[in-house]
Formats: structure tokens, sequence, C-alpha cells
């Protein structure tokens, strides 16, 4: 399992990856093989070390920045442009300086992970990656801004968010970074009528707790990755955005039927505090919870998957 720390391979012992302490860090899958940090520094030099996991960073330091590398006696230039994006593989040695500011958030993966996702027969060899690649790539910058943000407001819509968004980070990875032709693993066909019965049941008894993909995919039957995609084939939204019209509506029903203040009515139906209840009732439904109540207006909610 991963630890609480991104880690690198120096002279056969494992060590912190940086010498700076991350601004956040914190295990972006609650524990379950993401790791993701955020670090500012200054010019810095690495000795030669490997990285035992996947490792995804994107730089948004205010300006260009110059890494060099050491590669067979040689020094090589790379440019680094705000935005910019780095996939690296596990057991890569290398060597480099970097020189300028460093603003980085760093997202590590455990090789069992992406191993765990392949479509196919699955052999002992890691996934292999296209050789420290660097450049622009919207679509990870946007997963990774999106999940960092989900670590600084302390997970506030709930660890299935972040758990989709890692899940989404390491598909890219697969679909467009692996060596060959590989795929990720398909889930064909959703959830039997019974056990999506049995999941959404479950849902509806727990709202009040932070529930995980985990959890889901053991009342499912399926693994993490195959439920999320069984039960989208089956809903037609994620578990993550279904949850969420579930708490709505339950809410919608307290607000109207029961006394009790916002900030029990968040809690009982899973929400991180009374202001997030707030922000996302108003987005959903176009007015506060205490408009609603006391207009007791009822309103359809349509939810995007």
């Amino acid at each position: 399992m991963a630890g609480t720390q991104l880690e690198i391979v120096v002279k056969g012992r494992r060590q912190s990856a940086l010498s700076t302490q991350p601004h956040r860090v914190g295990p972006a899958f609650l524990g379950n093989g993401f790791v993701i940090e955020e670090h500012h520094m200054n010019s810095f030099e690495m000795p030669d070390h490997w990285i035992p996991n996947y490792l995804v960073t994107l730089s948004f330091s205010p300006q260009r920045s110059r890494r060099f590398y050491f590669e067979a006696g040689r020094e090589r230039e790379t440019v680094i442009e705000p935005g910019s994006c780095d996939v690296v593989a596990p057991c890569e040695m290398r060597k480099f300086r970097f020189k300028g500011e460093a603003r980085a958030i760093l997202l590590s993966i455990e090789p069992e992970i992406l191993q765990s996702m392949i479509a196919g027969p699955r052999g002992g060899n890691a996934l292999e990656l296209i050789r420290r690649w660097h450049g622009a790539d919207p679509i990870l910058q946007d997963l990774l801004m999106k999940l960092h943000a989900e670590v600084r407001s302390g997970f506030t819509a709930g660890a299935l968010l972040s758990e989709h968004l890692c899940t989404k980070l390491a598909e890219q990875l697969i679909q467009r970074y692996s060596i060959g032709k590989l795929k990720v693993d398909r889930y064909k066909g959703g959830l039997s009528g019974s056990r999506l019965s049995q999941v959404i049941e479950f849902m509806d008894s727990h709202l009040e707790l932070n529930l995980t993909a985990g959890e889901l995919a053991r009342v499912a039957g399926l693994s993490k990755y195959h439920f999320g995609k069984a039960f989208s084939a089956s809903i037609g939204m994620s578990p993550h955005r279904f949850l969420l019209a579930r708490r709505i509506d339950r809410s919608r029903s307290l607000l109207v039927h029961s006394g009790l203040p916002l900030a029990q009515i968040a809690a009982a139906v899973g929400f991180s505090s009374q202001s997030h209840f707030t922000t996302v009732f108003l987005e959903r439904i176009s007015a506060t919870p205490g408009r609603y109540r006391s207009t007791r207006r009822p309103v359809s909610v349509a939810f995007d998957s």
C-alpha cells in the first residue's frame, strides 16, 4: 500500500522524494494506491535514483524553468513551461538538476493499480510507459487540478469523487502512454436487477457515511474498478453522481417534513458541512435549503452523468 509521502530509491534505500515538506499531502485514493503532494521549491539537484511507482506531475510555476538530465555522461536540457505535465514509469534510473522556481503537483500510482486495469492476460512485468514523456496535456492537467482541489478542501465531496478522478487518471496512462496496444479492462453489461437494488438500498441506508467504491463494490460482488463501470452502465451516471442525487432527494424530504436544523440535515445525508450542503443544494435546486423549506414547493431535478 502507498505511504503518506512520495518516495524514491537511492543506493537501494527508500527515502522521501524531495527535501522540502509538501504544502499538501494526502492519500488521494484514501490510502488505496494513490498519493498526491504539492511542493514549492527553488533550484535543486537530485542524485542517481529511481522511483518505485508511476509518477504524474503538473507544473504550475508562474514562469519557465529548466531541468538538466544526466544520461550516458551527457547533460540534456528540458524547458518546463507553466502547465506542463510529466509522466514517468517505475524503475527508471534518473539524475537531474533543476534551475528556477519549482511549483508542482505530484501524483504517485502503485504499479498494481494499473496492472489490475489492463484487459487481457496479465504477466508479471510492470506496465511500460513511453519513456519520460513531457509536455502539455489538457486532460491530465484538468484531472490533476480537480483532484488537487479535492485534497485542499479536505475531500468535501466524499471518497467516491476522488476515487473516480484517480481511476480516470489511471485510464489515461494506460490508453495514451503505454507501450504497445494496451486497453483498459471493460466490464460488459451492467449489474443484475437484484444486485443493483442491493447497492441502491445500501446507499440509501448509509447516506450519512463517507461511502467508498470498495464498500459499494463488495455489496455488488465486484472489484472496485468493475463496479464503477457496471453501475454507470446500469444507471447512466457514476456512483458519485447518483449518490449525490439521493442525498439531495433525502434532504428535500427532511426540509419539508421535519423541523431539523440545516446542520443536522446536512450531517444526516452525508454532507461534510452545512456550507457544503448549501452550496450543492443551491447548484442543483437553484434555491438555498432555507428558501426551499420556506416555500415547500416541489422542484424537479435533473442530474447529468
